[in-house]
């Protein structure tokens, strides 16, 4: 399996050196980087992307950048800089308003695991050509996932001991169904490019 895109493995590393540096500095910076909706009422916008960057503790960002690492390993065929970067961007962005609005209960929110769900979901969908059973049945598991964590009992603290908070699962939906919106505008752009050469 080939990288799509060597260049993409030092800008890998780099949100990577990120992500340990917050998570090692977490309580002094979560204050200023996490999901608060007062301080993003009063203007700390920032918060809708950073949040999804900081974490609960050491054992919280263990478990997300393992996932991180996983989708680099297993993905880096189907990923690229500009499809990271639209990733980390477009993703972060929409799932941080969609906890804005969508959740008006939640005050606090961290953790990369939403946003995560989108990476995942989108190289599924980018890759689905090349290995349809396969991609197919991690989606519904993923899908199935979800629905069952949307589910009245559900519980949100099976992880408590290691994170020392619940699991907020609104994020993972909100996380996978942007990536798959991220997905469906990659193949718009994509479609675009090749009427534009074909015309050339």
């Amino acid at each position: 399996m080939q990288p799509r895109d060597r260049k993409l493995r030092p800008h890998f590393a780099l949100v990577l050196a990120m992500m340990v540096v917050l998570g090692l500095a977490h309580a002094w910076v979560n204050p200023w980087l996490g999901f608060d909706r007062g301080a993003i009422e009063q203007g700390q916008w920032w918060r809708i992307f950073t949040c999804h960057l900081v974490h609960l503790n050491h054992w919280h960002m263990l478990l997300n950048l393992t996932g991180l690492l996983l989708c680099g390993y297993f993905f880096e065929d189907l990923l690229d800089r500009t499809r990271f970067w639209a990733w980390l961007g477009f993703c972060g962005v929409t799932t941080g308003v969609a906890l804005l609005i969508l959740d008006p209960q939640l005050q606090h929110y961290v953790g990369l695991s939403g946003i995560l769900h989108g990476l995942l979901v989108l190289c599924l969908l980018l890759g689905w050509r090349g290995n349809p059973w396969l991609h197919s049945l991690v989606l519904l598991v993923i899908a199935g996932r979800i629905v069952m964590e949307q589910q009245a009992g559900y519980d949100v603290d099976y992880l408590r001991s290691w994170i020392d908070g619940r699991v907020y699962v609104n994020a993972h939906f909100y996380g996978a169904l942007s990536g798959a919106v991220l997905y469906g505008g990659i193949r718009i752009v994509e479609y675009g490019q090749r009427r534009w050469r074909a015309k050339q």
